[in-house]
């Protein structure tokens, strides 16, 4: 197995390096005067330097000081960095970086550049859809062994070079086209593409110089050289309309998807990588390592391939647990279990008989009634669904209730609504939607307007496609039984829970931010948190959404959501005084060091209990791949992604870990399959607290095997996840309120204490 890590090797362990007392005056006139033949950076109180291509050095006093490779990683890093960047600049010369970190650049050859072929020549380079290939040095400690190493991936991203005085003069109506603002940093001519910003919309062409924008500081202009359109497909879509036609413009983004399947999958992106590393590391002379050295006798070499690795442990599928007293259980098939033995809390769900509302047009009526036999009676002759939704899930009868509309609007479906007989209180609602709901901005679509309604009367809703209803088979039932099960407040299965702690509670913690636009400067003044708590076995205790806020209340808002949360929690499950509580959170997208100094204080607060934690951060946005060449795929699909729980250690606090295998693809046209980062993190604001180190929780092995084992419990397939119920439940909570915020009327506290106890957001 192979990670897209490429280590750097050193014939020293000390080094001596220049330094200067830092001041922002200094640093300035130093990089002002010798940025052509110097590098220049800050750590602490000193400025660094590098002398990379002079004979003489500066006219100011400096002093040397040794340091250590590792022992001053941070220092060492910078220097690398910079010496990497000129050396590339020397090398090659025709080549102009996107970014300085990650280091970004887009390669030149034709055959990268996927619209190349397609576009007349005057367009030729000056649009395209082009290989951008980055590289980021990395720290790791891997196997015991720690070592940098430069890590590499590759994307594809639109190019656009035309600026909008340009287009302008082509007659091109720039009139509400979104717009870049282009400028080239001081000092940055030639070594580093200008930086662009996305700032607003042309509100007025004043003349072929200038053009009035709406930005969100109001309207202001700027010279039309500066402007580019905005690099998406839509916008360059109609652009290609313009300069081209519709249907060359069809041509065109229909060749871009067609090749998806043969650049996005794992193996050319593998093949990819080793090419880039061998051009970026090795002389293609004699195949030598090239050496990256400055003239104060720092130098490095890096190794051109790929840092060969194997799984730091054993990560285990959970067994599925159907009985409180632990002894129905299946070890591989959740599915299976839940036929055999029913759900967890057969015993003990207070829905036996759910009513359900259900709606469909009237010319579906036929394929709806079907529909709803075979999803509560099951299929006979399949292997999946014999049962049915009654029986597998120990049901005592489903009672369906079957209302017809005579169009797919809101109007209709509303009527429906309020023919509701006064003494039918539905548990569930079943909805059949068309698909052109989906193509419907937010505000004016019935599927968030209808589920805003029936959530604040407390009843879950379950969407079916009209399609779905015609076309639908066993396994299509199946998951969809689950999920209905779920949006009642069932529990279909429990993991093992972990014997050596008295209590454990995982708590997932999302966000959404409230944006105006996405303009610079937008207004980012409110913020909205999700909380979700399960306990050790994975059974969700609780959901809680946190009021929107400005941003500076976020954190007390967050803080006494997760108080009154706990506060309700211990009070259920009776508690202890001195009893040992470890909690363990989830978070995917840290909000600064807020969530971090938020956590510090509530696990402070808290004085009736012995308190362990750990602060996790678990996220899909890193630069780390893992290969397995030997893996050759499965019919057709697949090849070198590795299996799933295949795992490397990072480092003591970080792990990285492939969720979905070559097994867990349904098609070939998923053709990547990128692992997890798991992450320990330490609360930033109080850390040198004693008192706070001592109930802090390092057992990454443990946490790891724990949030694997919670990709288990999505509950809108019996298939696992990529990412762990507490982080799914959030980020689907986090993307539907945000949707139904645009409706007009919904609010989101309607969603009460009831509702906090089911998976409405499935």
């Amino acid at each position: 197995m192979q990670l897209n890590f490429f280590p750097l090797n050193f014939q020293f362990t000390d080094y001596q390096i220049t330094d200067v007392n830092y001041s922002d005056e200094l640093l300035l006139d130093l990089r002002r005067r010798y940025n052509t033949s110097h590098s220049f950076f800050r750590f602490g109180e000193n400025i660094y330097l590098s002398n990379s291509d002079s004979d003489s050095g500066i006219d100011i006093a400096t002093n040397t000081t040794s340091k250590n490779v590792y022992g001053d990683n941070q220092i060492t890093a910078s220097l690398i960095k910079h010496i990497f960047f000129r050396t590339f600049k020397k090398r090659f010369i025709s080549y102009t970086p996107v970014d300085f970190y990650p280091f970004r650049f887009f390669s030149s050859k034709e055959k990268d550049d996927l619209l190349f072929d397609l576009l007349p020549n005057q367009l030729k380079g000056r649009i395209g859809y082009k290989k951008m290939i980055e590289v980021q040095l990395r720290l790791a400690t891997i196997a015991g062994k720690q070592q940098f190493g430069f890590v590499i991936n590759i994307a594809r991203n639109w190019i656009f070079e035309k600026n909008c005085a340009t287009l302008n003069l082509e007659g091109y109506n720039l009139l509400n086209v979104e717009v870049l603002h282009s400028e080239i940093y001081p000092g940055s001519c030639g070594i580093l593409a200008p930086n662009e910003e996305f700032i607003g919309i042309i509100s007025e062409i004043i003349n072929d110089e200038t053009a009035k924008v709406l930005t969100n500081e109001g309207e202001q202009v700027f010279p039309l050289t500066e402007l580019f359109i905005r690099k998406t497909k839509f916008n360059i879509a109609n652009y290609l309309d313009f300069a081209l036609s519709p249907d060359k413009t069809s041509q065109i983004l229909n060749h871009i998807e067609s090749k998806k399947q043969e650049i996005y999958n794992t193996k050319s992106l593998h093949t990819e990588i080793c090419e880039i590393a061998k051009a970026l590391f090795s002389s293609k002379l004699d195949g030598h390592s090239i050496e990256f050295m400055n003239k104060d006798g720092f130098y490095f070499t890096v190794q051109d391939k790929p840092l060969e690795v194997t799984n730091t442990f054993d990560l285990k599928t959970p067994t599925f647990i159907f009985d409180p007293a632990g002894t129905k259980t299946n070890n591989n098939n959740p599915d299976l279990g839940l036929s055999n033995f029913g759900p967890y809390d057969s015993i003990s769900f207070d829905i036996k008989s759910p009513s359900v509302l259900c709606i469909c047009h009237r010319e579906n009526r036929g394929y709806f009634s079907k529909f709803l036999a075979d999803l509560k009676d099951g299929i006979p002759s399949s292997r999946y669904f014999i049962k049915g939704f009654q029986k597998k899930y120990e049901l005592t009868e489903v009672n369906f209730q079957i209302n017809e509309l005579s169009a797919f609007t809101l109007a209709e479906y509303i009527r429906v609504m309020k023919e509701w007989d006064q003494e039918f209180r539905p548990d569930l609602a079943i909805i059949e939607i068309p698909n052109e709901f989906r193509k419907l901005k937010d505000a004016d679509n019935p599927y968030y307007q209808l589920k805003g309604k029936l959530l604040s009367y407390e009843i879950p809703v379950q969407y079916v496609l009209t399609e779905r209803i015609k076309t639908y088979n066993e396994y299509i039932l199946n998951s969809i039984c689950l999920q209905l099960y779920a949006k009642l407040g069932g529990t279909p299965w429990v993991l093992p829970a972990n014997r050596s702690v008295d209590r454990e509670i995982i708590i997932g913690i999302g966000h959404s931010w409230i944006r105006k636009n996405q303009f610079k400067g937008a207004d980012q003044s409110k913020i909205v948190g999700i909380t979700t708590f399960l306990s050790s076995d994975g059974q969700y205790l609780l959901g809680d959404k946190v009021k929107d806020v400005a941003f500076e209340n976020y954190f007390e808002e967050l803080l006494n959501s997760l108080k009154s949360s706990f506060n309700r929690l211990e009070s259920e499950q009776g508690w202890q005084e001195g009893d040992t509580v470890r909690l363990i959170f989830h978070i995917f997208k840290p909000v600064k060091n807020t969530e971090f100094d938020v956590i510090s204080r509530f696990v402070k607060d808290i004085t009736k209990y012995r308190i362990k934690f750990a602060f996790v951060t678990i996220s899909k946005s890193h630069p780390h791949l893992l290969f397995d060449p030997n893996q050759p795929g499965v019919n057709g699909k697949g090849a070198y992604i590795p299996n799933r729980a295949t795992n490397v250690f990072l480092d003591s606090e970080t792990c990285i870990v492939q969720m979905l295998g070559v097994k867990d693809l349904k098609t070939a046209k998923q053709a990547m399959s990128t692992p997890i980062q798991i992450k320990i993190r330490t609360p930033q604001g109080n850390y040198n607290n004693p008192e706070l180190n001592d109930m802090l929780y390092y057992d990454l092995a443990y946490i790891v095997q724990q949030i694997f084992s919670f990709t288990y419990l999505s509950w809108r397939s019996f298939l696992p996840a990529e990412l762990p119920a507490t982080m799914l439940y959030s980020n689907l909570i986090s993307k539907l309120l945000s949707k139904m915020r645009n409706v007009n009327g919904w609010d989101a506290d309607r969603l009460n204490y009831s509702l906090k106890r089911k998976k409405w957001f499935l």
